[in-house]
């Protein structure tokens, strides 16, 4: 199935409305040659948002999203890191014991934001650009290969038909568990709270030289970091502990469970007093989930390449490192590129094209997957290389190993990864390898 032969755009139906399946609109469009590719986007909501607090996007996602004219609507949202990354403190008496230090002289920085607010901007985006249609209440139950595309059914019984399927519907993927069905969300040990403060209520004076602070302990570890500007400055909370599973009830892997902050003072409650003011600062309510993540997957990529998995779909990581949002975003630019090679070079199978993206991206994001878990292990003084020695013959052992652990994530050089992977490919079918020179299906 070519373009030559049909003047019919290639169809991209894309799973999920969440940030890895809008950036992957977005980066399509941007790549793709005009009118080739027509997309839609399918989400399983009522209405395009996402609940939850803040994120962070690391460089080596931003510089993306400057490629395709975002970097100035993401840096208007953003909060203020004051050149620091975060600052790490004991969590019984707040005493440094590092600080990690982030360039924000330039346009292109890192950018800790709401979740809702950058939903927005992408968002908005996509309805400027007309770059995709926007489906709501569509919830993909399976898709079956057929001879004309990638046959979607939906919970409400309806079915749609696309040229290629990229599931963007997260670490519960039901098409994830359709092509990998033994790979399933396994529990992480820790826990999360939740929650968003006013930067105006913080006590004051502030004692600490950056509103970017982690405190870590035995098995517990807690954040806050600013993730607006404006007259309305917010800040993140998040509190992590390791818990038994057998002591977590029903609790979901939900960004709308709950508690009652009580919880979370309880779980805190040994920690320096700056961390209790705080904790009392949040609403009486507040957002608790445990963590899951998946073991690394043998492929992506199925279907002779009309079925593709991309952000938490494809690698769900926790969150010590905050680089799952910035690897979606990778996701998306890899995929974004690859479809517009396709289309402009009329050479190769689709199934080679995607199989550029898996090679572009699978050993990174499986790295970042990995080293997230380590984080966590890190910052609760669990590592293998910590284990039996007391909490202050840890603390060096985290001030020597946590100042490097981010360079690699950010500064990434994606595009050379992917020129060079390209350039392979594109050997490959000019011999008649990768099939075999033509542009088919």
């Amino acid at each position: 199935m070519g373009l030559k032969t049909s003047k019919r755009p290639f169809e991209i139906a894309i799973i999920g409305g969440g940030i890895a399946g809008l950036t992957t609109a977005l980066f399509l469009h941007h790549f793709c040659p005009e009118g080739s590719v027509e997309i839609n986007i399918y989400e399983q909501a009522e209405q395009y948002r996402e609940i939850g607090a803040g994120i962070n996007l690391g460089v080596n996602a931003t510089k993306l999203l400057h490629q395709i004219g975002l970097g100035d609507q993401i840096n208007a949202i953003a909060g203020s890191k004051d050149g620091v990354f975060f600052t790490l403190r004991r969590w019984d008496n707040s005493e440094e014991i590092t600080t990690i230090y982030s360039n924000d002289s330039g346009k292109i920085r890192q950018a800790a934001v709401s979740r809702a607010e950058l939903l927005q901007v992408l968002l908005d985006a996509i309805k400027e650009r007309n770059a995709a249609t926007l489906h709501t209440k569509k919830k993909c139950q399976s898709v079956t290969n057929t001879k004309s595309g990638v046959k979607i059914t939906f919970s409400d019984n309806t079915t749609t038909t696309s040229s290629l399927l990229i599931a963007a519907d997260g670490i519960h993927s039901p098409i994830r568990n359709q092509f990998l069905p033994n790979t399933p969300p396994l529990y992480s040990g820790k826990i999360v709270y939740r929650g968003l403060l006013p930067f105006t209520a913080l006590p004051t004076p502030w004692p600490i030289q950056s509103h970017h602070v982690m405190w870590v302990g035995p098995n517990k570890h807690l954040l806050i970091y600013p993730i607006s500007q404006g007259e309305t400055q917010t800040l993140n909370f998040v509190g992590c502990i390791t818990t038994p599973e057998e002591s977590l009830a029903d609790l979901k892997e939900s960004w709308s469970a709950t508690c009652p902050r009580a919880e979370l003072e309880r779980d805190f409650g040994d920690c320096d007093g700056i961390v209790q003011e705080i904790i009392k600062l949040l609403p009486e309510e507040v957002s608790k989930w445990k963590i899951n993540d998946r073991e690394a997957a043998e492929g992506w990529v199925f279907e002779g390449g009309r079925v593709v998995l991309v952000g938490d779909a494809g690698h769900p990581m926790v969150p010590h490192q905050s680089a799952g949002a910035g690897q979606a975003v990778e996701d998306a630019f890899v995929v974004g590129r690859v479809m517009g090679e396709y289309l402009k070079q009329e050479k190769g199978r689709l199934q080679d094209w995607m199989g550029l993206y898996e090679k572009v991206r699978m050993p990174r994001a499986n790295k970042v997957q990995e080293t997230s878990r380590g984080a966590g292990y890190l910052y609760q003084m669990q590592a293998e290389s910590m284990k039996g020695k007391s909490y202050d013959e840890c603390v060096p052992m985290l001030r020597d190993t946590v100042q490097e652990r981010m360079k690699w994530i950010w500064e990434e050089e994606l595009e050379g990864v992917f020129e060079k992977e390209r350039e392979k490919l594109m050997g490959e079918v000019e011999e008649g390898r990768g099939g075999g020179g033509c542009f088919c299906m």
